[in-house]
């Protein structure tokens, strides 16, 4: 394995030329919409590479909004002297992230150079070169830089009327339909405030990475594309914890968080730095558990999970916070503290007696590389909820998709009752050939080959939304190149939402 951290394998990159990487992320949907490939995707292009890999990484970055990672890449030690392409995207790059100077300066080298670009990105340098002249108060700017784009070929109707609108002195509008791109909103932005709304629901991922980073931002819109960033996993909780940290609240605000007295936008900032602030426990759960229900009604609890772990992991595991258990044991297994999971799954529920939630220590055996017991011991208690109904037919043919291809032995009775159901044929299933693919290249040890082949296989919903075949090759094949956390994340992730809850919860 490789010695900087990242849990891949040494050499990562290898077996792999620039052209099989680019033809392998052309058929991707960047940012997965998966947290368990999110974290491992972030991990791959932000790995080593060779020198001919750097503007393809360099673009990837962009495309899946990893701003912070793609800024480490551009200012790496010799980027200097990468060429007109990595100039071109380090302009791109520093005017998406706020930097205009810089970033102006760099698209007057590109478009001194766009013959060497390829022909959409020496397109978008003109489109630059129209912002930056609006910027610095020549609107003819960008009557200029529309014409030559569209000889460029330039056909976003969105980037030519904006430019349009500019030269001719009226408002920009919002684009009819489609994604606002960072160059789309710096354009509109030379108008006045866009709408922060508008920008979480239509942003691209690029953008709302560049804007977390956009330290003038206003900061409405900078909270709501950070937590529209969490919802694309393109941010880390940590981040997200800053930005919330960022906002102006009153003492009583955060001293009284369950009293709804702040405008939407702002409620879930609100119960996260209550949680924080608190220091009495069963205050600090309960603004906890009103944080993570607002975020899973917003569309990124498994995110919100994560940021809240530490916190849970401060509780008393007692009778006072047994209500609290089942969260607890969530934020648990999402951020990897399998021995809290274990813990908080120990509480009693009000007197009711322990065992409630004994069938969640299978997921937290199962996602658990490092456990030292015995393997499937808590599979006996999914068997007994099995029997009663509590599982439905899908999940029990995941579930037993999931162990088998972690090498459990299932037991007779799961295998029975899953059996007994028509075996799902929903979920996505990849092109043919990915599969044998697959297998080929993780029989070869070509680790970056292998991961971006079980991104393709499982498709853009990770373990969740991949169809039982293509779920069981993929832990297999992560498992054959080193990778068994990742491998053991997806088959969490494929249970976790659909997983027995009491019904307080």
């Amino acid at each position: 394995m490789a010695s900087d951290g990242s849990g891949l394998p040494f050499e990562v990159w290898s077996g792999i030329d620039a052209a099989k990487v680019g033809e392998l992320l052309a058929g991707l949907e960047l940012p997965p919409q998966s947290h368990a490939l999110a974290v491992l995707w972030r991990r791959l292009i932000t790995a080593r590479a060779s020198g001919e890999l750097e503007a393809i990484r360099a673009e990837a970055l962009y495309r899946s909004g990893l701003m912070k990672e793609l800024g480490e890449l551009l200012t790496a030690p010799g980027q200097g002297a990468g060429g007109p392409v990595m100039t071109a995207l380090a302009a791109r790059y520093e005017i998406a992230v706020g930097q205009r100077d810089s970033g102006c300066s760099k698209v007057r080298d590109a478009v001194g150079r766009k013959k060497e670009l390829p022909k959409p990105l020496a397109g978008e340098m003109l489109v630059l070169a129209g912002y930056c002249g609006a910027a610095a108060g020549d609107n003819s700017a960008a009557s200029l830089a529309e014409e030559l784009a569209r000889e460029e070929g330039v056909r976003d109707p969105g980037l030519l009327a904006a430019l349009q609108a500019i030269a001719a002195k009226r408002p920009a509008k919002m684009p009819a339909r489609g994604q606002i791109t960072p160059t789309h909103f710096r354009l509109l932005e030379l108008a006045g405030p866009v709408d922060p709304q508008v920008v979480a629901e239509n942003g691209t991922a690029a953008l709302l990475g560049g804007l977390v980073l956009d330290q003038r931002a206003d900061p409405n819109l900078r909270l709501a594309a950070a937590e529209a960033a969490a919802r694309l996993d393109v941010i880390t909780p940590e981040t997200l914890a800053d930005v919330y940290r960022a906002q102006p609240f009153q003492p009583d605000e955060l001293a009284n968080p369950l009293a709804p007295t702040v405008e939407p936008l702002r409620r879930r900032a609100q119960l996260f730095l209550a949680a924080e602030r608190e220091r009495q426990p069963v205050r600090r759960a309960r603004s906890l558990r009103a944080f993570l229900d607002e975020a899973r009604q917003s569309g990124f609890y498994m995110h919100a999970l994560t940021l809240a772990a530490p916190l849970a992991t401060s509780l008393p595991k007692n009778g006072d916070l047994a209500w609290f258990a089942e969260t607890g044991i969530e934020t648990a297994l999402v951020s990897g503290d399998h021995q809290d999971a274990r813990a908080w799954s120990s509480v009693a529920d009000f007197g009711r007696g322990s065992g409630r939630f004994e069938h969640w220590l299978a997921l937290a055996d199962i996602a658990d590389t490092d456990w030292r017991g015995r393997r499937g011991a808590s599979l006996p208690a999914v068997e007994v909820l099995a029997l009663q109904g509590s599982f439905s037919a899908p999940l029990l043919h995941r579930l037993a998709t999931v162990l088998d291809a972690l090498d459990y032995q299932v037991p007779m009775e799961l295998w029975r009752v899953a059996s007994s159901t028509p075996q799902p044929n929903d979920g996505h299933l990849p092109e043919t050939g990915v599969l044998t693919e697959l297998q080929e290249a993780s029989d070869r040890k070509e680790s970056a080959r292998t991961i971006l082949l079980v991104m393709r296989a499982l498709g853009p919903k990770g373990g969740e939304g991949a169809h039982i075949i293509a779920l069981g090759d993929a832990i297999r094949a992560l498992k054959r190149v080193g990778l068994e956390g990742d491998a053991r994340r997806i088959g969490l992730e494929a249970l976790f939402s659909a997983w027995p809850r009491s019904a307080s919860h």
